[in-house]
């Protein structure tokens, strides 16, 4: 496998965990999570990516092995502790690599490093109404009355949640490594941690609200975009995997036998994708 650097960097009072593989002369790939994962669920693509690029898996405040934020934490400001991250990091323009809650961080950061961002390969990161499916109808029934829905999203934050998210529309349970969902549910059980990813869950409202300027964004910049999707995930439904060519006509759509979780059974595919996505942005 390629060696994976790991290391913190010091971000407006925090120590945000970061994996690093590859040669840092050539061009960057920010790689980031969605939820309630790390960059460990990172790992295996980077091994595959390594050899020919920079790679860069960063932890948001409160995943992984990052210090969570002391304030209640919102989409604002994990975007904004990420760009500071990649700005200390010392990259300069990039692709990124857009996975969940990958999406509205590095959306958000996009507009604020525009031309930087070269490329993006997004699987199952949402930016349109149309790819909101309905396993999300347990959360947006929670925004409506949360005092009914609060032990659904108790139960969410607990193991069998967590393992849930992880197996959602897998094409086979048995390639969805379990030790997945216990490493995640390992944070997600420190002193505080589950108010926190609640807090980020509540949250989530004020993303749908800004799809219409991350739009904006792709059509006034037509980066390069590969769109690598489970097509079986009941959260992010394959709409929204279409959807992406409504502002960028030349983007590349892959709809995968898999699910939430798509790299845990198309590793290869989507690293193969990746790599495609980076020589059009870099070298081509």
């Amino acid at each position: 496998m390629s060696a994976i650097r790991h290391r913190t960097i010091s971000v407006d009072g925090l120590e945000i965990f970061v994996r690093e593989a590859g040669d840092t002369d050539r061009p960057t790939l920010v790689l980031l999570p969605g939820y309630p994962s790390s960059t460990r669920a990172y790992v295996r693509l980077i091994d595959r990516v390594a050899p020919d690029w920079h790679a860069v898996a960063i932890d948001y405040p409160g995943f992984g092995s990052s210090d969570p934020l002391s304030e209640a934490p919102t989409f604002d400001r994990l975007a904004e502790v990420t760009a500071k991250t990649i700005d200390a990091l010392g990259i300069g323009d990039y692709a990124v690599y857009m996975f969940d809650f990958g999406a509205p961080v590095g959306f958000r950061i996009a507009l604020e490093h525009d031309q930087r961002v070269r490329g993006l390969v997004v699987q199952n990161g949402n930016a349109y109404a149309e790819g909101l499916g309905s396993g999300l109808s347990a959360i947006s029934d929670w925004w409506k009355d949360r005092a009914a829905g609060q032990a659904t999203i108790d139960a969410f934050v607990g193991l069998a949640g967590t393992q849930s998210q992880w197996q959602a529309g897998a094409r086979d349970p048995e390639l969805i490594d379990p030790e997945q969902a216990v490493a995640d549910q390992l944070v997600l059980d420190r002193p505080g941690r589950a108010d926190y990813m609640q807090a980020l869950l509540w949250d989530y409202q004020t993303n749908p609200p800004q799809y219409a300027q991350w739009q904006a964004w792709l059509r006034s910049r037509q980066p390069k975009v590969v769109v690598a999707w489970g097509k079986n995930d009941p959260f992010f439904i394959a709409p929204g995997a279409d959807a992406y060519r409504t502002d960028v006509p030349d983007a590349r759509v892959e709809l995968l036998d898999t699910g939430h979780f798509a790299l845990e059974e198309e590793a290869d595919t989507i690293a193969t994708l990746t790599d495609g996505l980076m020589r059009s942005a870099f070298d081509g």
